[in-house]
């Protein structure tokens, strides 16, 4: 009977990796490690993530998809925000969204996320945040090796993920989707 829960249980952290894995090669990935801040993306693809305490807001661009987000630990009531929002607040927030388009914005402290999908957002520290915590685009995971990324910065910092791979100046974004 153990047998079968460990099974089990290693077959539940494998299918969330293998949709992730099966993702477009000229997506872009974004890693953070203890986030004090926000996070905000409009993109297609895989985001995995948890908080300490804060709140997240999904909108779903592609409701009539297959893909509905997954949101565990919230502990105060779900406020809708537009049309197709949904905010989700509380401590030990868990969440993850694999396949379809989202514009997702994440805020609070002890932000842990992993993404691989094409698209834009931003990142900035919260503006009392003693440690903002570290975050790396395209390059290295911020939970193995957490000297090689960067501090959340100050300042609003816009990037893109995929495409023309990289961090990219202000103008040739879009912007970011309000909330």
């Amino acid at each position: 009977m153990r047998k079968a829960f460990v099974i089990l249980g290693l077959l539940a952290l494998a299918l969330p990796v293998a949709g992730i894995a099966s993702l477009d090669a000229n997506e872009g990935t974004l890693s953070v490690e203890d986030g004090a801040g926000k996070v905000t993306l409009q993109a297609r693809g895989g985001v995995i993530g948890r908080l300490e305490r804060g709140s997240v807001i999904i909108h779903d661009l592609t409701p009539e998809d297959a893909y509905s987000p997954w949101v565990f630990g919230d502990d105060q009531p779900v406020r809708f925000v537009g049309e197709t929002g949904i905010r989700y607040a509380g401590v030990g927030l868990r969440f993850r969204l694999v396949g379809g388009r989202y514009r997702i914005t994440i805020e609070g402290r002890g932000i842990d996320l992993s993404v691989v999908a094409k698209g834009v957002g931003s990142i900035v520290a919260a503006p009392v945040a003693a440690d903002p915590g570290v975050y790396s685009l395209e390059g290295e995971d911020c939970r193995t090796d957490r000297a090689s990324c960067k501090p959340l910065p100050e300042l609003l910092k816009r990037f893109q993920l995929g495409g023309e791979r990289g961090e990219r100046g202000e103008k040739n974004l879009v912007g970011t989707p309000p909330d």
